[in-house]
This record gives structure tokens, C-alpha cells and sequence, in this order.
């Protein structure tokens, strides 16, 4: 009797239609997911939609790589250290990535491939973070990405864990350098400390870290 009358509620249909299109998904596999939830997930689809759209328009974005641009993306790190500090929040973790041995590739391969490794760790960066994580292309192989409500060993083990699946994808490696906010710095001293974390990590190589399905939080 549930079914029939789920199958009578136009309204309900129409909400799991709606979203399963947005999804790509057929309405069937939405079965379980209530009018309601169905309608929450598609406004939030449709705000990040939106956003996503405002940075494109703006030229906020990067064209080659998705990434944000370096100076949209600086203004959007002071943004995330401003609500830090105004929650006293100190879970924040700015990554800094960096390709490694990217002249060999250009110079081997030619810079043809030595741009589909670029963007081959932007989409992981963008697909393995969550949707409001920030990833941003700092400089030609540069990535810097900020980790909101993130403790330093979570944000370690989901890179490590990132690494790993970018190596196994692409037999190409990069290395990585972490720093927790400090709530009386600015976004570039932030950014600096990760920076230089990347290259005393590469002087001095951290055990690898164990990869079982890490998740960000923590």
C-alpha cells in the first residue's frame, strides 16, 4: 500500500526526478531518499552550482585545471582563517602540493604530458577532498589546498592516501607539506609553513603513512 501511494504522491516523484537528473542517476536508485531529503540535496546542489558558475563567470577559476586561481584563492583561505578565528576553531590544515620530477616529464615526454599530470592531480585533489575542502593552483605544478575542520593527522593520512592513488594512476608521484593554522598568522605565513614543510619532508622523508580508508575531520 506504501508503494502504491508513493507512486500517486506527484510532488514526491517529482523530487527524487529532479535530483536523480541532476545526479545522473535513474530515479529508481533514489528509492529510499524522502521528498524532503531529496529537496534539501537539491538546493544544496544548486548553491554549489551556482557558486561554481560565479567563479567560472569571474575567471576565478582555472581553465586548465579547475583549480582556483592563486589570488581568488588567496582571498578564499583568509575567508576560512577569518571564520577560524571567529569560532576559535583551530582544525585547519593548509596542504602544499608539489609534482615531483615534472622537468623530467617535460623533457622526456614533452610538456603535453607533463600538463595531463598537472591536471591529473587537480582532478584527485578536487575529486578525494570534499566539495567545500578549498584546492587551488598556487603556481605551475603548485597546489595549495585548505582543509576546514581538520586536524593534522587526518589531513596527513587523506594525502598520503591521495598520493598513493595519484602514483598508482599515473606512476608519478608528489610530495606534500602540511601546517595547522595559527590563529594570529596571515594566510601566506600559512601557506609558507606548509611550504616549508614540503621541503624538509623531502630532505628528510616521514614513514609513509598507513593507507586504510582515511577520511577528513579528525
Amino acid at each position: 500500500m506504501a508503494e502504491i501511494a508513493e507512486r500517486r504522491n506527484v510532488p514526491a516523484r517529482a523530487s527524487r526526478d529532479r535530483l536523480a537528473g541532476m545526479l545522473g542517476l535513474h530515479p529508481r536508485q533514489l528509492a529510499s531518499v524522502t521528498p524532503d531529503l531529496a529537496d534539501r540535496i537539491t538546493s544544496h546542489v544548486n548553491v554549489l552550482n551556482r557558486r561554481l558558475q560565479y567563479l567560472v563567470d569571474t575567471g576565478s577559476v582555472d581553465e586548465m585545471t579547475g583549480a582556483l586561481r592563486r589570488i581568488p584563492g588567496l582571498k578564499a583561505i583568509e575567508r576560512e582563517m577569518s571564520r577560524a578565528r571567529r569560532f576559535g576553531d583551530i582544525r585547519l590544515v593548509a596542504a602544499f602540493v608539489d609534482l615531483d620530477r615534472l622537468k623530467i616529464v617535460n623533457d622526456t615526454s614533452g610538456h603535453t604530458a607533463g600538463d595531463g599530470l598537472i591536471k591529473e592531480v587537480a582532478g584527485i585533489l578536487r575529486n578525494r577532498l570534499r566539495a567545500y575542502d578549498l584546492v587551488i593552483r598556487w603556481g605551475g605544478d603548485e597546489f595549495v589546498c585548505i582543509l576546514p575542520e581538520t586536524g593534522l593527522w587526518a589531513a596527513n593520512r587523506v594525502l598520503a592516501e591521495i598520493a598513493g592513488e595519484f602514483q598508482r594512476s599515473t606512476g608519478q608521484t608528489f610530495s606534500v607539506g602540511l601546517a595547522e593554522i595559527d590563529l594570529e598568522e596571515s594566510a601566506s605565513e600559512l601557506i609558507d609553513r606548509a611550504d616549508d614543510d614540503l621541503y624538509r619532508r623531502r630532505r628528510t622523508p616521514v614513514p609513509d603513512v598507513q593507507l586504510s580508508g582515511g577520511s577528513l575531520g579528525g
